[in-house]
């Protein structure tokens, strides 16, 4: 087991709750969670990777264990970069790997295009679903609106009162099992900074509610190139093979990252069998791959990729 740090770091709005493994030493590597999760996604993937670099996550405001962003408007993904750029002014880091899962990919590539220079490499697990969610922004306009806008500002009140659940803790993994196809101790895993105890044996789960409506970011097909490929970093896509996104989405993220892997030299892109959450489940066929990518120069990596 990797040395394992939790800590809290101040933001304007309240707490960003951020876990580490490895020595501080070594070469960081920002780790970015997806949509409804927290930094306890990678907790099972960290400990099948190389002891190599110092592996920081953090929750997501309204996620896990760190405080939400204040009440009222919308949040978007955009304004998860500013949690990030947050982060790595407090770690000091002046280069750093990122390895991000599902709408982590959106976050992390709007960073690099805002601060370009900082990512040296950049690995992205299933980012497939979440860029699909841009084909009702680009081509379904007033679906995307009334998914993330009406429904949100109609229903102002519920989703701003969080939710009056309570579960226990079988109920909570339950849940994640059959939501997520997970075993019972990949689900007590992803839970492990999300329970929060209310009394009598009961746990509220602590994710901000409107977070299920956090919004993609509003910009054209020709400027999402853009800022997945400008200033991009050699970058490896690791596809789950199997995608429950709708038809159209699934051809629009497969025609995004298919042109992205042409204009950009260093994009790389390899499937491995099983879900969303491959990393959970099966982290020692995910591994590998990243491994081999972060040690390789620029030289080996581009004949690997003629391999692939």
């Amino acid at each position: 087991m990797k040395s394992k740090k939790e800590w809290n770091i101040k933001a304007p709005w309240g707490n960003i709750a951020l876990v580490s493994w490895g020595d501080p030493k070594n070469p960081p590597a920002l780790l970015v969670h997806g949509f409804m999760d927290s930094a306890a996604t990678f907790a099972l993937l960290v400990e099948e990777m190389p002891d190599t670099y110092y592996y920081v996550a953090f929750d997501i405001p309204g996620h896990g264990k760190s405080e939400p962003f204040p009440p009222g408007l919308i949040v978007s993904q955009i304004t998860v970069v500013e949690v990030i750029r947050l982060i790595v002014e407090y770690m000091k880091w002046d280069k750093f790997i990122n390895i991000a899962h599902s709408m982590g990919f959106n976050i992390s590539v709007f960073y690099n295009h805002l601060y370009p220079g900082k990512i040296t490499r950049m690995v992205h697990l299933d980012p497939g679903p979440p860029i699909s969610m841009y084909y009702y922004s680009h081509y379904k306009v007033s679906e995307w609106y009334l998914f993330c806008y009406d429904s949100y500002y109609r229903g102002y009140k519920r989703w701003n009162a969080g939710s009056s659940k309570r579960l226990t803790i079988d109920e909570a993994v339950n849940l994640l099992v059959r939501s997520r196809s997970l075993s019972e101790e990949q689900a007590e895993v992803v839970l492990s900074r999300s329970l929060v105890p209310v009394g009598d044996g009961k746990y509220k789960l602590s994710w901000d509610t409107r977070m299920k409506k956090i919004a993609t970011i509003p910009v054209s097909e020709e400027i999402l190139y853009t800022i997945i490929t400008q200033h991009a970093p050699p970058s490896l896509i690791i596809e789950a093979a199997e995608n429950n996104s709708s038809p159209q989405g699934k051809k629009f993220s497969k025609n995004v990252l298919e042109k992205c892997n042409l204009m950009v030299p260093n994009f790389y892109t390899v499937t491995v069998q099983g879900g969303h959450d491959v990393h959970i489940t099966n982290p020692e066929i995910v591994t590998p791959h990243i491994e081999k990518f972060l040690k390789s120069d620029i030289q080996v990596i581009q004949e690997w990729k003629s391999k692939l």
